[in-house]
């Protein structure tokens, strides 16, 4: 039998509303789940996936529902009238950006999916959002090559997520060698990393990469990636002296220590040193 897509649309909408609704009970998550079909019923949507075509526009999906679609839904029934409260913020709240149709056309070359301005729980929410944007998009052709770069991955396996959420992530890292991609993460909050459900994505993810790179860490960082990533005692001494732009490189069972030269290029398009951004803005402006 082919697979729902509604199903399995529906499925990463609740990592969404895990990382909204931490404490939603299973009798609301259940609830949650029936407006959510509901709410694409509604819209002509099942889980026949031919529903998805629209009558009305050969080859084309129907139009899909938005959030303030499903608000209505739950609203309705005094059993889901938390959960429309909670997502209210983002359908008339300070969040409403989220509550509308894709504005950009997605096939551009170049999609930036910015998130910069979101704050608190709705960083760690905006993060998914893209995330599962973009996986989506690296697994819709195996023969083209793709990478995806996760910032900060913290944000989403560590305490201010979910097991979920950290699944979801620790998948990617599994199997996206089998659409042939590859994923990058990086993080400067190693308590955080490891620390959701004794640190089981945070090893996962570190397990599934080839090639580590280290930087200098603290004395107590540095004595809780030793066992990890199987560090001699002189390895983490080293780690621990170094000095910015060293490194120690980790691929398979070899350990390199390496020094990062950044060209001029480069080191003008990343760099955070105030007198350095003030000399490049003083050279633009003569």
């Amino acid at each position: 039998l082919e697979k729902s897509a509604l199903a399995s649309k529906i499925q990463q909408l609740h990592i969404f509303f895990s990382l909204l609704i931490p404490d939603m009970n299973h009798e609301e998550r259940q609830l949650l789940d029936e407006a959510m079909i509901k709410t694409y019923n509604k819209k002509g949507i099942t889980h026949d996936n031919t529903s998805l075509d629209d009558p009305k526009n050969p080859g084309q999906y129907r139009e899909m529902p938005i959030l303030g679609d499903l608000y209505e839904v739950l609203v309705s029934s005094p059993e889901t009238k938390r959960l429309a409260n909670i997502l209210n913020r983002l359908v008339h709240g300070s969040a409403r950006s989220f509550n509308q149709q894709t504005n950009v056309d997605l096939s551009n070359p170049y999609t930036v999916l910015d998130i910069s301005e979101l704050t608190g729980d709705l960083l760690t929410v905006g993060m998914f959002v893209a995330l599962d944007f973009v996986w989506d998009k690296a697994k819709e052709d195996r023969t083209k090559e793709k990478a995806i770069f996760l910032d900060e991955v913290w944000q989403l396996i560590g305490s201010s997520s979910n097991s979920m959420a950290a699944e979801f992530v620790l998948e990617i890292f599994k199997i996206i060698r089998g659409y042939g991609g590859s994923a990058v993460c990086a993080t400067q909050d190693l308590s955080d990393f490891f620390s959701l459900d004794g640190g089981k994505y945070g090893k996962g993810i570190i397990n599934n990469a080839k090639t580590k790179i280290i930087l200098n860490l603290e004395d107590d960082e540095a004595m809780r990636v030793q066992d990890a990533l199987k560090l001699t005692d002189a390895e983490i001494a080293n780690i621990i002296r170094f000095e910015r732009g060293n490194g120690l490189i980790s691929t398979n069972s070899n350990h390199i220590t390496v020094e990062f030269k950044a060209s001029d290029l480069e080191k003008q398009l990343i760099t955070t040193d105030r007198y350095e951004l003030s000399q490049i803005v003083q050279t633009h402006n003569t």
